[in-house]
């Protein structure tokens, strides 16, 4: 699709983290082609940069316009939520939080985590029990895989790992002023909120404790009050692959690494081959609690 250079221009001071520059350049295409458009022109990047503004947020959006004027520093890459160990045979993979996304009170919480539970995996010597596990070559499959999110949006899946962590956000509807704005309808993609004409109320049935409906509520109606964690377990690909189970739902920090270090001594004394899928499998998810 063609582009006009005030398109362009504008795309390039879009308020996104880097890695999602691309994403953002395929959705002002998409709003093009729907608008029966056959070029990209600057007010469908500005429609765009509406899109993304409240998908991130406006701590992000806030941070990376800054940055983009010259009045803050670079939103940078959270170094500690890569896993680059060569050494170890387990693997943690983090969300998109790890690319610079999502609140600074969020990215602290998963840094956080994320030095407690790699201090436990060395202590606990965690690559030679699963290496004595693995009968054959000791290649990637075999590792202890570890999947960690900072929302049960969940980008990137912990479901297919061995263990999961996923940081949930409950939230409270307060006596403030409700505007009526709407703008809590529009983020929640589960449609657990609808509006009263004394404000919203939340369907706590299907509400996933993402977070997104408090994160700009304009009056304080809606606000995160309590914060926690959901472990799940179990989890895994190969020729069965298996979907991981909850074994603890808003439980707190020290709970997850509890649960963390039952499961890696009852690895320890599993038999050859054995897995958490297979225990969890065999014994139910009260085996690691």
């Amino acid at each position: 699709m063609i582009w006009d250079k005030e398109a362009e221009e504008a795309l390039e001071l879009l308020p996104v983290p880097p890695i999602m520059g691309p994403y953002a350049h395929l959705h002002a295409e998409k709003i093009a082609r729907h608008r029966g458009l056959d070029r990209v022109t600057a007010a469908v990047v500005k429609e765009t940069a509406k899109v993304y503004a409240d998908f991130m947020g406006k701590e992000k959006t806030e941070q990376l316009k800054a940055f983009l004027a010259g009045t803050g520093p670079m939103p940078e890459m959270e170094d500690e939520l890569f896993f680059n160990d060569d050494t170890a045979f387990y693997t943690i993979e983090t969300c998109f939080t790890k690319y610079g996304e999502n609140s600074d009170l969020v990215r602290n919480a998963l840094k956080d985590m994320m030095r407690s539970i790699t201090a436990i995996m060395q202590e606990e010597k965690l690559t030679e029990v699963m290496a004595d596990l693995t009968t054959g070559a000791l290649h990637g499959a075999g590792r202890f895989k570890l999947g960690m999110t900072g929302c049960p949006n969940c980008c990137v899946s912990p479901h297919m790992k061995d263990f999961g962590i996923i940081m949930q956000h409950k939230v409270a509807i307060t006596d403030a002023e409700c505007t009526q704005c709407g703008e809590c309808l529009k983020m929640c993609l589960d449609k657990a909120i609808h509006l009263t004409a004394d404000g919203p109320v939340i369907d706590r049935a299907k509400c996933v404790m993402c977070e997104l409906c408090a994160r700009d509520c304009a009056t304080g109606k809606l606000t995160v009050h309590e914060r926690a964690w959901r472990v799940i377990a179990g989890g895994g690909g190969g020729h069965h692959p298996t979907l991981a189970v909850t074994i603890e739902d808003f439980t707190t920090k020290e709970r997850v690494l509890t649960i963390l270090k039952n499961a890696i001594a009852r690895l320890r004394n599993a038999p050859p081959d054995g897995s958490l899928k297979a225990l969890i499998e065999k014994e139910g998810r009260d085996a690691i609690r």
